[in-house]
This record gives structure tokens, C-alpha cells and sequence, in this order.
């Protein structure tokens, strides 16, 4: 069995990730790991890239990142006083980004929420988490949020 020394931990900011958060935590705490908690913006160009011009969707990216690297850092704070942890903000599809960045990373476990998509939502959308698990080398954790 792999020795966990890096959790990476992917978090959506437009939904509650605390309980994300909390596994996280405790399996770090418990396992002596670090913490890299990620948070994956999508390209906005492929809701908006026919109908505004692209220096307009520069300017909206950038204001919609800044706020995101707020969010998060406040979202880290909150969750993870007392652990080794960094957060990592990339702009791309949420599977990509957490598996790249947990193979960059060289992590250990990746820990996720799932969410209870059903019907027409999870056709249009798929799940993240079960991209991520059919995917990974390394194990996934997925946590739903009525654990």
C-alpha cells in the first residue's frame, strides 16, 4: 500500500464544499499529509465565445478569476487551520484539472464531493467524480454531501 503524504482535495466554490473540507482534514491530520486544495474555473469561452468579443471575455475571466482566488484562500482558511495546505486555482474542464494537477503534484489520494445529479442533468453534464475515478492512477476518495 502507497504511503498518503499529498491530498489533493478539489473543491467547487458554487456549491458547499465543507464537506469535502472535513474528510480532508481528518484523514490529513491523521495521516500527517499536505493539503493542496484545488479549485478548477471552466473556460468560459465555450458559453460565450460566439456572442461577446474575446477582449470582453478577457476582462470578465480575469474578474471572475480574482474573485476566485479570494474565495478560495477565505475556503482554506476556514477548513484548514492547523494543516500543511495549498490551493491552486486552473482555468480548464474539472477532470482535467484535477487529474493534471494531482499527476504535477506527484499527490497521493485525491478527495472529491459528488453531487446527486439525476436525469437530464447528469446526461448534459456527466459527473466529474466518476471521470476522475475511471481515470486516476492514484485512489479517489468521493464524498457525498449527506455523509
Amino acid at each position: 500500500m502507497r504511503t498518503i503524504k499529498n491530498i489533493l482535495v478539489a473543491v467547487d466554490l458554487m456549491e458547499d464544499s465543507s464537506f469535502v473540507a472535513s474528510y480532508a482534514k481528518l484523514f490529513a491530520e491523521k495521516l500527517g499529509a499536505d493539503v493542496l486544495v484545488v479549485y478548477a474555473t471552466p473556460p468560459l469561452s465555450q458559453y460565450f465565445g460566439l456572442y461577446l468579443p474575446q477582449d470582453t471575455i478577457a476582462k470578465f475571466h480575469e474578474d471572475t478569476e480574482k474573485g476566485a482566488i479570494r474565495e478560495l484562500k477565505e475556503f482554506v482558511e476556514k477548513h484548514f487551520t492547523g494543516i500543511n495546505v495549498k490551493q491552486r486555482l486552473a482555468n480548464g474542464h474539472p477532470q482535467d484539472v484535477i487529474l493534471g494537477v494531482a499527476k504535477e503534484e506527484n499527490c497521493d489520494l485525491i478527495i472529491m464531493g459528488t453531487h446527486s445529479r439525476k436525469g437530464v442533468d447528469r446526461i448534459m453534464f456527466g459527473s466529474v467524480a466518476n471521470h476522475v475515478v475511471k481515470r486516476a492512477d492514484i485512489p479517489v476518495m468521493t464524498v457525498r454531501p449527506d455523509m
